[in-house]
């Protein structure tokens, strides 16, 4: 017991600190990787989710523009309202909805992430500013329910047509979070950064039971601490 004490003090406890500190971080930095990962697959998505807006933005101002040239009615409401109702039914946890000039929502949205319901975008003051004072833009908020817990949701919006003087308007808003990614980390990834990680704990551990005991032998020792070597080449060891 008391050499374990004499091991634990003076100069030794800050061998414990240095060891307790390289493991906190080993810990805090594999955790920052698998969280940075799962952001980076949810920008990608959201990236993904306003290509689907510009796309339909532009399928809409293609049909407007044929109505000027022809005189004919090709429907793009119409066909605007069944494309976003078949992304927000079909598209993996994927939020959905056309609003009309005075922000009313025109199609009803299914169940979210564990049965809960959906986001509803005009429930955040920002959004309605940004939605008031631009065309087009991308925003992020924080939405969270006891099914599905809580989540940033990366919303995207336009108005459509694109033609500002157009007499009728709508407003596309996409949204996405990490419930909409399918794919995700390989689980063997995060049992070998556990594994590593307590082989590294096990290492440093023994590396610093080591240093504090040889040194506790060192400290004990009378007369001469670095024994020397005997007249036949022998190392002297005691």
């Amino acid at each position: 017991m008391a050499q374990i004490i004499m091991m634990t003090s003076g100069w030794r406890k800050y061998l414990w600190i240095v060891a307790i500190l390289i493991l906190v971080a080993i810990c805090l930095f594999v955790r920052f990787a698998l969280k940075a990962h799962e952001d980076t697959l949810v920008k990608e998505k959201a990236w993904e989710k306003q290509q689907d807006v510009a796309l339909l933005c532009g399928i809409v101002d293609k049909l407007v523009e044929m109505d000027k040239k022809t005189g004919n009615y090709h429907g793009y409401e119409e066909i605007l309202i069944f494309a976003i109702q078949n992304i927000e039914a079909n598209f993996y946890s994927t939020y959905a909805q056309v609003f009309d000039e005075k922000l009313t929502p025109l199609i009803s949205l299914n169940p979210g992430v564990g049965g809960g319901p959906k986001h509803n975008p005009l429930d955040y003051p920002e959004f309605i500013d940004a939605v008031n004072n631009n065309e087009f833009g991308s925003l992020m908020y924080w939405y969270e329910t006891s099914e599905a817990g809580g989540r940033n949701v990366h919303i995207t919006y336009r108005w459509v047509p694109t033609d500002i003087d157009h007499e009728m308007r709508y407003l596309i808003a996409v949204g996405a979070s990490k419930h909409t990614i399918i794919e995700s980390i390989d689980p063997y990834i995060i049992y070998g950064a556990i594994v590593i990680i307590i082989i590294a704990a096990a290492f440093i551990i023994a590396a610093v039971i080591a240093l504090c005991h040889l040194g506790y032998i060192y400290e004990q020792r009378e007369g001469e601490k670095w024994r020397g070597i005997r007249g036949d080449g022998a190392h002297v060891y005691s």
